[in-house]
């Protein structure tokens, strides 16, 4: 689940899938994320701090094909390091409920069958779990709500059996949306919120996040090659609909989580984009700027990722690789 408290690497627990392990990991050896991106898949490994260190260290971000990567014949590095990796798009449900109304070890249990009404299928075939939405104390009466993230059991075994075959550790399955979380969480300023927009090839990905913890995240229908085709007149239409997007979580925020205040706005910064920035800082009552996470990782392993565009084209793998659990 999500922690409370400071932002030590160990401590990130955006625990979203959990998968039955055949043998726990040890985490000793950091985290490697199995991304897959349009025909290739994207691999990057952190490694928790250690001996003093004050940032996370990226030891490695490399792209191999889907071929090679299905033959595994490029991986034997990794055979004893715990791997995660993200589900697709339309693979999961993320669905906003109130909190049971019992002691938290007992949400998921409480939840199961209310989730029947909002699934297609029997919710004995589904795996899924809950993300807390914290509130604070100085909003009495307001009601808890939480996060649920679901998906066929079908789909999580079909996960689990790829990487088995070739050998490769799994520890965890987690969505596009937890990863940029983990992002965010690393860009907050102190007691402020921090938001963090992404497009990828098909969509983008907008999160919230405040002291680490998740409080908003949707999915934008407008994707990189929209942004980055057509004339103007259309491309002023496609920054008109994300600009209102982006207004109307903000101010619902505000409305919701009024101890909330954004303090800024950071853009994976892509070629692709054009001018969409520029946009948003002149439209927007958030400060924007580009995402840049220099001084925020360790990333002497992989001088590229210094560069603010090679990050945005890693970032989510960046994310999920930011993800640890402690006491599993």
């Amino acid at each position: 689940m999500p922690h409370s408290g400071n932002l030590a690497f160990h401590e990130y627990r955006v625990s979203i899938l959990r998968i039955p392990f055949s043998k726990p990991s040890s985490g000793k050896s950091g985290l490697l994320a199995v991304v897959p991106s349009g025909g290739s898949c994207l691999l990057v490994h952190v490694a928790p701090r250690a001996g003093g260190a004050d940032l996370p260290r990226v030891t490695a971000a490399y792209k191999l094909t889907t071929a090679d990567f299905n033959s595994g014949n490029k991986l034997s590095r990794w055979k004893k390091t715990p791997v995660t990796t993200l589900m697709n798009v339309g693979e999961y449900q993320v669905l906003q409920v109130e909190a049971p109304q019992v002691p938290r070890p007992e949400w998921k249990t409480a939840l199961q069958w209310s989730l029947q009404d909002n699934l297609d299928y029997p919710v004995a075939e589904a795996t899924f779990d809950v993300i807390d939405i914290p509130v604070e104390a100085a909003m009495p009466g307001r009601p808890h709500m939480v996060y649920v993230v679901v998906a066929k059991n079908d789909s999580i075994r079909a996960v689990m059996k790829s990487f088995d075959s070739m050998g490769l550790d799994l520890a965890a399955i987690d969505t596009p949306g937890m990863a940029l979380r983990n992002i965010s969480a690393l860009l907050e300023m102190p007691n402020q919120g921090q938001a963090c927009l992404h497009f990828e090839n098909d969509k983008g990905l907008l999160v919230v996040t405040f002291r680490g913890e998740l409080y908003d995240f949707r999915s934008i229908n407008i994707s990189l090659k929209q942004l980055s085709t057509g004339d103007e007149e259309q491309k002023k239409q496609f920054f008109e609909r994300i600009n209102l997007e982006l207004q109307r979580t903000f101010d619902a925020l505000d409305r919701q989580y009024s101890f909330i205040h954004i303090g800024r706005l950071s853009i994976a910064h892509r070629t692709e984009l054009s001018n969409l920035p520029k946009y948003l800082k002149d439209n927007l009552y958030v400060p924007v700027d580009l995402l840049n996470l220099q001084g925020k990782l360790d990333l002497r392993d992989c001088p590229a990722l210094q560069q603010p565009v090679r990050q945005s084209r890693y970032l989510l793998a960046i994310g999920a690789a930011l993800r640890h659990e402690t006491g599993q």
